[in-house]
């Protein structure tokens, strides 16, 4: 049994990286927030992480982090997850990536593909390569307006309209309530950034036939797609959708996610 978190803070070019520790041994399993989140959003895993060797990250600009004015790039993420590694003196990991921790685990994964035992998709995102010129010349214009917004000053306006679809009519209304206050307390300059480091983030070509990756997603219309994308690129050995959660269902729908989770991590 892991027990209690112990509080630690990595340096990552002069800036600390905090992170919570549990267990011994050096393969963990590493939790990734999302965008403007941090790691308090992986509490209902608790059950989950405490028996297990497993960090908890504040990426930089996150939770208790500290939170230069820098480019928040995938890259810069990615780094971060490396120096926690590096100062929890941890070998090879499980990345569990909710929404941004998706691409973030993914570049960590094109950055050092020999430290990564497998990937856990937290109803996340990987960006794939456009069909046509014409695409990538609306996915490049999308992610410049929705860049530009978030440096507008009506800015926490525009978030709470893009949270109103995370949530559905079965979201409890004090979590609601609870990851919106947090999601909306993060700097702008760092929820712009950010923002503007996922769209830059470079389509996944490349492919990790034995890596295992388990997608745990919230139900879409469209999902075949994606599947299909994942099921290309890694061995997918879970595909899984929640109907009665949205884009948090780790919070909402806990023990249905634990349960998937312990399930792949200890069939690895």
């Amino acid at each position: 049994m892991a027990g209690e978190a112990v509080s630690h803070f990595a340096v990552l070019d002069g800036n600390k990286i905090h992170y919570d520790s549990f267990g011994a041994g050096d393969e963990a399993v590493v939790f990734i927030h999302g965008w403007t989140c941090d790691s308090t959003f992986w509490k209902a895993q608790a059950p989950v992480y405490e028996q297990r060797r497993s960090l908890l990250i504040d990426l930089p600009g996150h939770g208790s982090s500290d939170k230069p004015e820098i480019p928040y790039t995938m890259e810069l993420f990615a780094r971060a997850v490396d120096a926690v590694m590096t100062d929890a003196k941890i070998r090879k990991v499980t990345l569990a990536g909710h929404s941004m921790g998706t691409p973030v685990a993914v570049q960590f994964l094109r950055m050092h593909p020999e430290k990564v035992a497998g990937l856990v998709i937290v109803d996340g995102f990987i960006p794939q390569p456009p069909k046509t010129d014409a695409e990538r010349e609306k996915q490049k214009a999308q992610g410049a307006e929705r860049v530009k917004a978030y440096r507008a000053p009506d800015y926490k306006s525009v978030a709470t309209r893009m949270l109103d679809f995370m949530f559905t009519k079965q979201t409890d209304p004090s979590l609601r309530n609870q990851i919106q206050t947090k999601m909306l307390s993060a700097p702008q300059y760092v929820m712009a950034s950010a923002m503007e480091g996922m769209m830059a983030m470079e389509p996944l070509k490349e492919s990790y036939p034995r890596l295992p990756v388990e997608a745990v997603m919230v139900k879409r219309d469209n999902s075949a797609g994606y599947q299909e994308f994942l099921k290309e690129h890694f061995n997918l050995v879970g595909y899984r959708e929640f109907d009665d959660a949205g884009h948090f269902l780790m919070m909402e729908q806990p023990e249905k996610f634990n349960q998937i989770l312990r399930e792949f991590l200890d069939r690895k």
